[in-house]
């Protein structure tokens, strides 16, 4: 009996096109404009650092880039790429297949290895500081190891094209 009741229900709103049309005279209120729902999108600027360096006795060149309080990579190179690492506020990747290194994990992970606290912040604020150099040197000697760093220069930039692959 139910489904009676809804099969015609549902028929009774159903008509045919053959009705003829009647115009409708009622008036149409104007429309009202829409509220302004763009979003303005904020404007990123990536910071390049070019530097030069020597660790353990291994000289080369790397180029670090910056989206501020997002992500950082890291690049060096000698002839051909030694290593690159990425880090996002959450998490560290850093691949050297030259010397059979890699790591994925977070910064409590590489906190522990480094016997040191390492944040994506002060990492981001050593990078972008005008003495980032002597601040890089200071912590590699708290991790006993052996770097001279030189900036050899610092822009920045709109857009950044760096693909880094995750292993």
């Amino acid at each position: 009996m139910a489904a009676a009741l809804v099969a015609a229900a549902l028929l009774a709103g159903c008509r045919s096109n053959r009705h003829t049309a009647v115009a409708d005279t009622t008036a149409v209120p104007p429309a009202v404009p829409a509220a302004d729902t763009t979003a303005t999108v904020p404007t990123r600027v990536y910071t390049v650092v070019n530097f030069t360096a020597t660790v353990e006795g291994v000289n080369a060149n790397g180029q670090l880039r910056v989206a501020e309080d997002s992500v950082m990579w890291v690049s060096v190179n000698k002839l051909i790429e030694l290593g690159r690492a990425m880090a996002t506020p959450d998490s560290v990747w850093i691949n050297a297949p030259l010397f059979d290194k890699r790591f994925a994990g977070t910064y409590a992970e590489m906190s522990r290895m480094a016997k040191r606290s390492i944040s994506f912040e002060q990492l981001q604020a050593i990078a972008m500081s005008d003495n980032a150099a002597e601040q890089l040197q200071r912590l590699a000697a708290q991790m006993g190891i052996d770097a001279k760093v030189r900036i050899t220069g610092r822009t920045t930039e709109p857009s950044l094209r760096f693909p880094f692959q995750k292993f």
